[in-house]
């Protein structure tokens, strides 16, 4: 199998080490399902980097068949010029590697603003190759959340729906996703972070000392600051309630001010971005209720399959993603997404019932193990690797 891989994340590359700021694939499953010795060839297209960072560390490297395609990573400090001149540079890097690219036969691409562009190059250079896009998330949605830009908006529609045209197949991550932009070459696939291994037992909680928990970027289509104000909140009604926070973003200053603002310190932990997965498990394990705050528009949120790996109930709110894993009542609760001080409220209410009848939080605790069990990465890497078989043998 060669596969052509594209991605934004940032690549250090040596002899036999490749350094990723992104993971593309886990050891046990491979890429898409396939076992890295069953890869031929491994075309990376994304941005190069001269210095080492701190990424994710593969012993793999170009000695074993991948090839990092791309130009040196541009900073984008002004979004559209800084953004065109990646695209001009990227697909100028994508030509030059011809050569590299010619006897792929999978394309396969997480959907991102450019993509399309690469599309349109890469299928006069790669005839054979099955094109596949994987909607993950409402980018439209979430960059208009972010920029507050409609033009921008419509930009990421047609973009993406350009880039689902020229696939061979569109995979969806949701039902969500699937209802809001189906194609004729659309399929609902699944993605999961979860190992069999990683799913823990159900937990117990203790009403005296209540912990939550927010996993994810400090980004405005995120809201961030809305668990601090429920951490508040429920200390002013006299709980004894710490608060995890587990990301990093533009909005860190923001979140640190509002802590300081709300005299919190003392009950918030920061914890910043986690790349041991078993440490993050770990710090899910401390904590009882996982708190999903994002603004409409989410694809699903790996998050809250790993908090229900952990026995965690779930709060989220009605965003897209969650209202498909998360029964309300059964595995965790759902909140209407409104102005700040309404969400506020309903997580309050959610929490409070929790710690006001812990039969019940052991209850929904042992669902969520139940019902992670089908969210798996090996199922959904087993679903991935037969489809894209049947797709390249068309």
């Amino acid at each position: 199998m060669k596969i052509c891989y594209i991605t934004k994340n940032k690549f250090y590359l040596e002899k036999d080490l490749l350094i990723s700021s992104g993971l593309l694939w886990y050891e046990e499953s491979g890429i898409l399902g396939f076992k890295f010795e069953e890869i031929e060839k491994l075309v990376l297209i994304g941005f190069k980097t001269a210095e080492k960072f701190d990424g994710h560390i593969y012993n793999k490297g170009s000695e074993n068949g991948i090839f990092v395609v791309g130009p040196q990573f541009r900073e984008e400090k002004r979004y559209i010029l800084d953004r065109l001149v990646n695209v001009f540079l990227t697909l100028k890097e994508i030509w030059k590697n011809r050569e590299v690219l010619k006897d792929v036969d999978l394309v396969f691409a997480p959907f991102f603003e450019y993509i399309m562009f690469e599309f349109l190059l890469l299928k006069l250079i790669c005839k054979k190759a099955k094109f596949v896009v994987y909607i993950i998330g409402d980018y439209p949605e979430w960059n208009y959340h972010k920029k507050k830009n409609k033009l921008l908006k419509i930009f990421l529609l047609v973009s993406q729906k350009l880039s689902q045209l020229l696939a061979d197949e569109c995979w969806m991550l949701s039902k969500y996703l699937m209802s809001k932009y189906k194609t004729r070459n659309s399929v609902l696939i699944g993605n999961s972070s979860i190992k069999t291994e990683d799913i823990s037992l159900p937990k117990t909680i203790n009403v005296e000392k209540i912990t939550l928990i927010f996993v994810g970027r400090f980004a405005k289509e995120k809201n961030p600051h809305i668990p601090i104000l429920v951490a508040k909140a429920l200390k002013e009604k006299g709980y004894n309630v710490n608060l995890n926070l587990v990301g990093d973003g533009e909005l860190k200053a923001d979140i640190e001010e509002l802590i300081q603002k709300l005299g919190l310190n003392e009950s918030v932990k920061m914890f910043g971005w986690i790349k041991d997965r078993r440490r993050l498990f770990e710090i899910l394990r401390e904590s009882d209720i996982l708190v999903f705050t994002s603004k409409p528009g989410e694809g699903l949120g790996l998050t809250i399959l790993e908090a229900m790996s952990q026995g965690l109930p779930v709060i989220a709110t009605k965003c897209g993603g969650p209202e498909e894993v998360i029964k309300d009542g059964i595995n965790g609760y759902l909140v209407n997404y409104s102005a700040d001080e309404y969400i506020v409220n309903q997580f309050i209410d959610k929490i409070e019932f929790l710690i006001k009848n812990p039969g019940i939080y052991e209850e929904i605790s042992k669902n969520n193990i139940e019902e992670v069990r089908k969210w798996t990465m090996e199922e959904f890497s087993k679903i991935q690797r037969e489809r894209i078989l049947r797709l390249i043998k068309r």
